[in-house]
């Protein structure tokens, strides 16, 4: 289908109904967990309790529903309902980066006996002509590489990949830091080695992701007014870097968190990325906590050898596809 020829006007399905905080948060949250039992990982369960929680408490689900931007829940999209029963879903949330307004389509689900009937193209056709009718701001959505089904569907309605990346767990192991083939020299990261790491991490977190990663560069950056940042912040940083031979290798960030897992960021070229990772992995896991999990964020097809000899395993990988608006100039809506 020719994403040109996607009319973003028509009348909704009467299945098809805007997701109501109120009534809708529980069964969203049974049905997200149903359709994604098998790839959840600790902090996507912990985001589905916390939907379940917020749905049996009546204060913050007012709250919620006031738009309050201190709860960390889905407050809109659309539904697909039969029978008075929620069996789809899709989730659209605003994000704001760099005073620019970004919609993510998320939580895309339909119950397995209901699939093949077209649901979830009429979901996502809703949220384009929601988002069009916003304004037509930026349009993102990430879908897992070996959901062939979803990929075909989204690339038919006008959406574009534009990169693949792979989500790394791992735990701190000491017994495999003297296993690693460290070559380079850890230091604590230096004042004089911002400048290449902000470079490296612009390259390997461009800001059309980064508006998704809880990256702030600000927190990392040498400095008073950074340190000053660091210290109100909720989140606690180190920096480490690898250099051989006088030459910076990489400079590795971890970054504490409240979720399952603790965050890491790699500032590498791709000339040296391989060589820093078992340098900077090494001291990594002699110097953190075994208790907490780690979670680093990376570009697919980059490092992945020196990343599974470093401990990590890949949790999966996910493309990330946008909505051109600009390219396709879909029909105007009609005024409601």
């Amino acid at each position: 289908m020719n994403a040109q020829a996607i009319a973003l006007n028509k009348p909704f399905p009467k299945n098809l109904r805007p997701f109501d905080v109120r009534r809708d948060l529980l069964p969203v949250a049974d049905l997200v967990e149903l359709c994604f039992a098998n790839s959840l990982d600790a902090d996507g369960r912990l985001y589905i309790r916390q939907m379940r929680q917020a749905a049996r408490s009546g204060p913050l689900l007012d709250l919620a529903a006031a738009g309050s931007g201190r709860v960390d829940l889905p407050l809109g999209g659309f539904v697909w309902v039969e029978a008075s029963e929620v069996v789809g879903n899709l989730s659209l949330l605003p994000h704001y980066y760099r005073n620019q307004r970004i919609y993510l389509i998320a939580n895309v689900a339909v119950r397995p006996e209901h699939r093949r009937r077209g649901i979830a193209r009429a979901l996502t056709q809703a949220a384009l002509e929601e988002v069009q009718r916003r304004g037509q701001q930026d349009t993102w959505l990430q879908v897992d590489e070996n959901n062939l089904g979803a990929v075909t569907l989204y690339r038919e309605m006008g959406f574009t990949e534009r990169m693949r990346r792979i989500s790394w767990r791992t735990h701190p192991q000491p017994e495999l830091s003297a296993k690693l083939d460290r070559r380079s020299q850890v230091r604590k990261r230096r004042a004089a080695d911002w400048k290449p790491q902000r470079k490296w991490l612009e390259d390997n977190y461009p800001l059309q992701v980064r508006w998704q990663l809880p990256l702030n560069t600000g927190l990392l950056q040498p400095g008073l007014l950074a340190a000053l940042q660091r210290g109100f912040s909720d989140r606690r940083i180190e920096q480490w870097s690898a250099e051989h031979n006088g030459k910076l290798l990489g400079v590795l960030t971890w970054q504490s968190s409240s979720l399952d897992s603790d965050r890491l960021w790699l500032a590498a070229s791709t000339k040296n990325e391989e060589e820093a990772i078992a340098s900077l992995m090494q001291h990594a896991h002699a110097y953190l906590r075994p208790e907490r999990n780690l979670a680093l964020n990376y570009p697919s097809g980059r490092a992945m050898k020196a990343l599974q000899e470093a401990g990590f395993t890949a949790a999966r990988t996910l493309i990330w596809m946008d909505y051109s608006w600009k390219n396709l100039k879909p029909p105007s809506l009609k005024n409601p």
